[in-house]
């Protein structure tokens, strides 16, 4: 019997990791080797809440100053989502800008599952978003409602009673949340089309968790009902929830850490593979499209 050892580094040489915790912030930032100016992106998962920080170092290593941003669940951060406003996210979003190492017109911000809500909440209420990559995300706040400045977010449930259990005590979620077309889940919507920053949705065709295809086309049809072509949208069969950096191993289920369930996740391992290399490449060249400045500048 052979075996054998396969490493795979997600930082690259020089590239440096600086821990945050500066006023609420948490989180790490990673900055590429060299002098900069870099283009600047903040870089957040979901409602598993913690901190993953492997896509803010392939991000660096690709160009981009990266905020790996914790939201709850960390540190001394808020234990449960609920208690997550709007605000932290535009200081995060401050603070980056303002770094010296960072470019300062403006900043992209990638978002899986509930972090794509918040990007897409960004790209409509702040200023100086470049461009957002919402992936496998509702179009509609969830769960909560959200503070933001001097008003309140409103927010689609979480049903209970819409979740199935299978034999094995797994969860699927997929129609657990509340009515989007209807009151007063309509209400929750984001409203994208205010955004003046391009959006990217990233959407796996066999997502059990989120029924994202279906959001990302809502978000859409709202962008186009007002005149709006600032959308790209890509789509992914045999994919699921967890779209991920390309080759690592396709999950179909994973622990839910702040509800303490496992939740199918969907997904199969071929049209996996292939919707996270096609991806990834696509978020890639989106991001330096649209949020990087250095060659306007070298050409002035």
């Amino acid at each position: 019997v052979a075996t054998t050892r396969l490493e795979r580094w997600y930082l690259g040489k020089g590239v440096q990791r600086i821990p945050l915790k500066e006023g609420r912030l948490r989180g790490a930032l990673f900055l590429p080797p060299g002098e900069g100016p870099f283009p600047g992106v903040i870089d957040m998962f979901g409602s598993t809440g913690g901190f993953a920080d492997y896509r803010s170092a392939l991000l660096a290593s690709r160009g981009f100053a990266t905020l790996g941003l914790a939201f709850f669940g960390y540190d001394d951060l808020p234990d449960d989502m609920s208690d997550v406003d709007l605000d932290y996210f535009e200081e995060a979003k401050d603070w980056l800008v303002q770094h010296p190492k960072v470019q300062s017109h403006g900043i992209g911000a990638v978002g899986t599952s509930k972090a794509g809500e918040i990007v897409m909440a960004m790209a409509t209420y702040m200023k100086q978003i470049a461009a957002v990559v919402s992936i496998s995300a509702y179009s509609a706040i969830s769960y909560a409602p959200m503070a933001y400045k001097d008003r309140v977010l409103p927010c689609a449930r979480w049903m209970a009673d819409q979740v199935v259990w299978t034999r094995e005590r797994y969860v699927n979620a997929e129609n657990q949340l509340e009515d989007i077309t209807t009151e007063p889940g309509i209400k929750a919507c984001i409203q994208v089309e205010k955004s003046q920053c391009p959006i990217m949705f990233v959407a796996g065709e066999d997502d059990i968790n989120i029924p994202c295809v279906y959001h990302a086309n809502k978000a859409i049809a709202r962008m186009k009902a007002h005149g709006k072509t600032n959308y790209t949208l890509l789509t992914y069969p045999g994919t699921g929830h967890l779209i991920e950096p390309p080759y690592g191993p396709h999950c179909g289920l994973y622990f839910h850490k702040a509800f303490g369930v496992c939740v199918l996740a969907g997904g199969e391992p071929r049209g996996h593979a292939i919707g996270q290399e096609d991806s990834w490449s696509k978020i890639l060249d989106f991001l330096k499209k649209n949020v990087d400045r250095s060659d306007a500048r070298s050409k002035l």
